[in-house]
């Protein structure tokens, strides 16, 4: 005899069916999650890219450092533009385009969100004439070859420097010397005489014996600072001394100053 209450094959079946109906309920939360998430991506990965391109170009591009060239040309040397956007701006090759002029010294690049970029340069300036071999040579503070003339008497209010032994010499480069320390020591008088602001009223820097370094001011001072160690304090001295020279009415003449803080002074005979 049958079992009355025993549930009937197609029953549980159909009890089957309505359970896995019932987890599929359930699991359709998940995946429509998953489609959000996945739609959420794509919409920050299109606004990212469109940020890029519009939302985040240059607006601001400053340029510390200038002397006489201007912005717009430094901006354009670099290829700055209204085109560029903050994530595509590349300092490496900013830095190499910005040293392709002699002029220029790539110093520093600083961005800032979401718009801006400073650019830190050197302008180097004319500051020191070197006669080698029947040409004129321009060159600024740190060495670099600035220009070249046949001019030999070229009035540009620069120093004139002589005494140099040079290995190598052509517009663009840095002047290669033989003894390394010329270099050196040519670069540090130059630096100190343009912070103490006497580098106008200099006339000449002799850098042929490294230990009797010579200047020459333009009222015919002639003066020596030994080496070229604790610049700040001779040139310092030299100042002081050639100001009471001048407040005497005396003209010309030698100035010891090898020592910091000492110096003396002997006429001309």
């Amino acid at each position: 005899m049958e079992n009355e209450h025993r549930q009937p094959e197609n029953d549980a079946a159909q009890a089957d069916e309505r359970m896995g109906d019932s987890y599929g309920f359930y699991a359709r939360p998940s995946r429509r999650g998953l489609y959000t998430v996945i739609a959420v991506i794509v919409l920050m990965t299109v606004a990212a890219v469109f940020a890029r391109g519009q939302w985040l170009r240059i607006h601001r591009a400053e340029v510390v450092g200038l002397v006489n060239k201007t912005r717009q040309e430094v901006l354009a040397l670099a290829q700055i533009s209204d085109k560029s956007t903050y994530f595509n701006l590349n300092e490496k090759k900013i830095e190499v385009l910005i040293n392709s002029d002699r002029y220029l010294e790539f110093v520093a690049m600083e961005k800032v969100w979401p718009d801006g970029v400073i650019l830190t340069v050197n302008e180097r300036v004319p500051v020191a004439n070197f006669l080698y071999r029947g040409v004129q040579y321009v060159i600024s503070a740190d060495g670099m070859v600035l220009e070249s003339t046949t001019n030999i008497a070229l009035d540009n209010g620069c120093v004139k420097v002589t005494g140099l032994d040079v290995r190598d010499i052509r517009v663009g480069s840095k002047i290669i010397c033989r003894m390394e320390l010329q270099m050196e020591a040519m670069q540090q008088i130059l630096a100190e005489l343009r912070m103490q602001d006497v580098l106008s009223k200099t006339a000449e820097l002799n850098l042929t014996a490294l230990e009797n370094i010579y200047l020459v001011t333009l009222d015919g001072y002639t003066v020596n600072i030994g080496n070229a160690d604790e610049l700040r304090a001779k040139i310092g001295t030299v100042r002081a001394v050639v100001q009471e020279l001048r407040r005497r009415g005396l003209s010309g003449g030698m100035i010891e100053a090898t020592v910091p803080g000492q110096a003396s002074y002997r006429p001309i005979q």
